[in-house]
Parts: C-alpha cells; structure tokens; sequence
C-alpha cells in the first residue's frame, strides 16, 4: 500500500434516488496530471476527525484500489493511499 495524503481533483455524482450509499460518491479523480476512472465502490461510510465528519470511500479503477476521504467541513477531497494491482501502479485514464 502506498500512502499519499494529498489533496486532489474529484468528479462526484450525486444522485437523486436510490440506495442511501450510491446516493453520492466519487467517479474520478485527478492525481499526479492523469484522470483515474473508477469503475468499482467498495466501502463508504462516514467517520468522525475531532469535530469533522469525513466520509471514507474505497474505491476502484478495475486495476488498483483508492482510499479517498470527503471532508464534509473543508469540502475537499484527500486521496489516502494507493493499493496497487497487478498492473504495478494505477490506471490512467487519460493524461490531461
């Protein structure tokens, strides 16, 4: 596992109705100039950070697999490690 810990670009969708843990989640992100479709959620749920509630998603590309948390305060999204797979790092959509 690769620990990142940065701040990054994220496509979110929001939807209107559904089960309660499709209802907002990540599509893609932006990390190091290269777009990460993901393709895959394995986990949501929120936690509390002191006095912040952060929501913690697993999340993958069909490669590798992502931990990002949502500040729900700040409003910004922080990529938190990097599982890779068997590719040997992660999947790049496209460079941008």
């Amino acid at each position: 596992m690769h620990v990142v810990n940065q701040r990054v670009e994220v496509i979110t969708v929001f939807r209107q109705q559904g089960e309660v843990g499709l209802l907002c989640y990540p599509a893609k992100m932006k990390y190091q100039g290269h777009e990460v479709l993901f393709t895959e959620l394995g986990l949501r749920h929120p936690t509390a950070k002191g006095k912040r509630m952060v929501h913690v998603f697993d999340m993958s590309d069909g490669n590798s697999d992502y931990r990002l948390e949502f500040d729900a305060e700040a409003l910004t999204w922080t990529l938190v490690a990097i599982l890779e797979g068997q590719g040997g790092g992660y999947n790049a959509a496209s460079s941008t």
